[in-house]
């Protein structure tokens, strides 16, 4: 009998925490379902509202029957949570009898899904002038390879359609044709990324035209599942430099700066052009090569003006190629999180509110422990009596060394924000001591948090006993660092670094 209360006790105290969860959920999707009445009629959600999860505006979402259960799709899904859509969502109905919201274990996860049902062209335009270096010309082939590959990590099926060109005088100007991105058709684009060679002359306004004009004839050609849509063309360009070799008598003469012909012309393919009915988004990433005055500030307004996107304008200005791959990996994960599709699944049936939401990561909702080591000094006041021709006095004098510590940290949840533990720790200096302190953590956002305790010391056997201050402060990857002060017989100071064995460490 007691067994069986225990039972249901655990089970009313899970459930008690579910309803918790999805209540006070601060990443969710929320909408109310309504099933067909018909064979052949879809699902719908409607009266949708989210909380830190945005996605493409619909009033009605409808859903269609899979074998995981009635599929829902929210397009262009992004969350500002920590660590994405990476744990998936729980699935909850809302209980009218209890007035609360009820997970549902039985229903697939929803998870998020790079270009399954979509797909677009990305053209890559990278200067080969003379004035980048050969040293500084590796690393620019290296970022747009490292471009590719964070590309086809989240999506080898083809979907992503990728060319590139390579520019220096138009003359000179070579350009691969977009293809679908595969395993196979990355090593063409590395080899021909790996055969671009140095060369006089930056025809930059030539080159992204040409890029233009190239995905332009390839996605009219393209042939694309009914399931899928196209919705997105791309340009990412590089240079180091003003345009000075783009020209062409029919487009009109060239000029300084945005009064350039070619210029406004691209410009306005770029703001006003449909590819396949998608607009054109456009990224430039520049460097102020040798040939740019430091102080010029209309190199950075002009190549400004060409980077456009449906949000705000992209444009990288980059003192060193150094910060080149980073930027190319930024812009390849940007497009990634931008063609995030998030698959919601309910179960058949069913109608009522429903909700989804992300429960994984936060900070302070999991346990934490961390080891430590520890290096400072101890000094502590002995004193001895002396007996000098039947006088006898006391006298003092400072003791120190060296103190090496090991410890230990544990903190447990509170709030989101707010933990509670402790710290103990075994130390050496001469002899062995100890030291324990209760502590508190205030935990941040992106994973990185704050110690303090409050406690007591006893080093070298005791003799020097008192009271303990300490603070740590945990980075956003699993190490932290600490120091500790402690007064009263002795004085000691120490600084250490720890490192996290439990709890997130990213």
């Amino acid at each position: 009998m007691k067994r069986h209360l225990l039972l249901l006790a655990a089970a009313m105290l899970l459930s008690l925490t579910a309803m918790a969860q999805a209540d006070k959920a601060k990443f969710f999707i929320e909408g109310q379902l309504s099933t067909p009445n018909k064979v052949g009629q879809p699902w719908k959600l409607y009266n949708i509202r989210s909380q830190g999860i945005t996605f493409t505006d619909s009033d009605t979402i409808y859903g269609h029957d899979t074998d995981k259960g009635v599929q829902l799709v929210f397009d262009h899904a992004t969350t500002i949570h920590p660590q994405g859509f990476n744990c998936g969502l729980k699935f909850y109905r809302w209980q009218n009898n209890s007035g609360r919201w009820q997970v549902d274990s039985e229903v697939e996860n929803a998870e998020a899904a790079f270009t399954q049902q979509k797909v677009m062209s990305i053209m890559l335009v990278l200067d080969c002038s003379s004035s980048i270096g050969d040293a500084d010309f590796v690393k620019l082939k290296n970022a747009a390879k490292q471009f590719i590959d964070v590309i086809i990590d989240k999506s080898s099926d083809g979907n992503v359609h990728i060319g590139i060109v390579g520019f220096n005088s138009m003359k000179n100007t070579r350009s691969l044709d977009p293809r679908p991105l595969t395993k196979e058709s990355r090593k063409a684009m590395f080899q021909f990324i790996d055969t671009l060679q140095l060369n006089n002359r930056t025809a930059f306004y030539y080159a992204i035209n040409r890029g233009l004009d190239n995905m332009k004839q390839y996605a009219a050609k393209l042939k694309i599942d009914p399931d899928k849509k196209y919705d997105g063309n791309y340009v990412i360009a590089f240079t180091d430099g003003y345009d000075n070799d783009s020209f062409d008598p029919k487009i009109g003469k060239a000029a300084e700066g945005t009064d350039h012909r070619y210029f406004q012309h691209v410009n306005q393919r770029i703001m006003k052009e449909k590819i396949r009915g998608a607009g054109i988004e456009s990224y430039v990433l520049a460097i102020r090569g040798n040939d740019v005055d430091r102080t010029n500030t209309d190199f950075e307004r002009v190549l400004g003006a060409l980077s456009h996107n449906a949000n705000n304008d992209k444009f990288y200005s980059l003192n060193n190629f150094d910060k080149l791959q980073e930027a190319f990996e930024e812009i390849g994960t940007n497009l990634i999180n931008k063609w995030q599709s998030l698959y919601c699944y309910i179960p058949r049936g069913y109608d009522g509110r429903v909700r989804w939401t992300i429960e994984c990561g936060d900070v302070a909702k999991k346990f934490f422990m961390g080891a430590t080591a520890s290096l400072g000094g101890l000094s502590y006041a002995s004193a001895s009596i002396r007996n000098d021709d039947c006088l006898s006095y006391r006298g003092g004098h400072e003791k120190g060394g060296i103190m090496l510590g090991l410890g230990l940290d544990m903190t447990f949840p509170i709030t989101d924000l707010l933990s509670a533990g402790g710290y103990i720790e075994l130390s050496y200096a001469g002899g062995v001591g100890f030291a324990f302190a209760p502590e508190v953590a205030l935990s941040f956002p992106n994973n990185s948090a704050i110690l303090f305790g409050l406690g007591y010391r006893g080093a070298d056997h005791f003799h020097s006993n008192g009271f303990l201050m300490r603070a740590a402060y945990k980075l956003s990857n699993p190490w932290y660092i600490t120091a500790s002060y402690s007064v009263g017989h002795g004085n000691t100071f120490m600084l250490g670094a720890g490192y996290t064995i439990f709890g997130r460490k990213d």
